[in-house]
């Protein structure tokens, strides 16, 4: 444990009054435990932010606590976010500087799809070390103009500076008419719990890369994640869309943000998950469960919601098949995985900042 010197040994119970305290202030605290971020992990550290900066009453933005933030601005909320991608963090071996750029375009964007939101643009900030070859520069720049073009959207301009190694910072900007907007809370007792796209393809791009197994298509659906603008647009427009989030960092630990925000429970049917075969075939290959694979890794950046169960035509006739409907919204209560006609409690877990390991 880090050990501050802050007031005159208080219980840890009263940590929070005393960095509050004047002696806090003025720097004559004694003995107080303080945890690092490993111990507590990216998801208990985002808490403690929002903690900090809570919607205050008579502000004209939502959240924070979603995907992105949500301005009022008149007609529309603007939509705003932001994703880092660092050399040490982000960048696997092998990967181009181009699927480089494409990344740090394709993450900012997913968030914007989760809002229902069409993209504006994304401004990007550069840390580039000085020595770094002006020929990379040009194939990440070339990735980022060719995910904007995907995703409907412009690079709006950015900043660069000096740093030890490659980092890159995009903020995403887009609209969405203020009866559209899609958020993490709204799932109601009785919606259904669907999922655009297939799940575990990207974790079994990690997998091959790591043991050298060739599998192209899971390499590249990690390498170059596609953000599901189309798709956040079309739940957005339905009407009949109650919550949502993108998958970044697990099915399984998306289901309990989810759950916490709308305070219900999930029922999720293993077995209605559409998985690839190169899913199957790398999980054999990597001896790796490929239920680990499709539930507690992240990557895949598909689009995570609950709908009205009187709207799945609607949204059937919007989205043909590349959604599937994989649970059902419960009371709060416990996460439960069904499999094989049995129920047992969905493990809280996934990709996760910070945590050792």
């Amino acid at each position: 444990m880090l050990i501050l010197s802050v007031c005159q040994n208080p219980p840890l119970s009263d940590v929070d009054t005393c960095r509050k305290s004047k002696e806090y202030n003025l720097g004559r605290c004694d003995s107080i435990r303080m945890t690092k971020l490993s111990d507590m992990g990216e998801k208990e550290a985002v808490r403690r932010i929002l903690a900090e900066i809570a919607e205050k009453e008579g502000s004209n933005a939502i959240g924070p606590g979603d995907d992105a933030a949500a301005v009022d601005m008149g007609f529309v909320y603007l939509v705003a976010t932001t994703d880092l991608i660092a050399q040490s963090t982000h960048v696997l071996p092998g990967m181009a500087d181009w699927q480089i750029g494409w990344t740090v375009a394709a993450v900012n964007f997913s968030d914007v799809a989760a809002m229902g939101a069409k993209p504006i643009g994304l401004l990007v900030s550069m840390g580039l070390p000085k020595d770094m070859p002006s020929e990379r520069l040009d194939e990440i720049i070339r990735g980022i103009l060719d995910c904007c073009e995907c995703a409907g959207g412009e690079m709006l301009g950015g900043d660069t500076k000096e740093s030890p190694e490659l980092s890159l910072s995009g903020t995403a900007l887009g609209t969405v008419a203020k009866k559209g907007i899609l958020l993490r809370k709204g799932a109601k007792k009785g919606d259904l719990l669907a999922v655009t796209g297939s799940l575990g393809l990207a974790a079994a791009g990690y997998h091959s890369i790591k043991k050298g197994l060739g599998d192209k298509k899971a390499e590249k659906a990690l390498l170059e994640p596609k953000p599901r603008v189309k798709e956040g647009m079309a739940l957005s427009s339905s009407g009949v869309v109650t919550s949502c989030m993108d998958i970044s960092d697990g099915l399984a630990s998306s289901i309990y943000t989810l759950a916490e925000a709308s305070g219900v429970s999930f029922d999720l049917d293993y077995e209605a998950i559409p998985v690839e075969n190169d899913v199957i075939k790398v999980a054999g290959k990597a001896g790796v469960d490929p239920k680990e694979l499709v539930l507690y890794y992240g990557g895949d950046y598909q689009l995570l919601f609950t709908l009205k169960p009187k709207g799945l035509g609607l949204l059937s006739s919007l989205l043909g098949n590349s959604f599937t409907v994989i649970g059902e919204v419960k009371a709060a209560g416990e996460n439960t995985l069904i499999e094989g006609g049995r129920k047992k409690m969905l493990e809280n877990r996934g990709y996760e900042h910070f945590r050792r390991g």
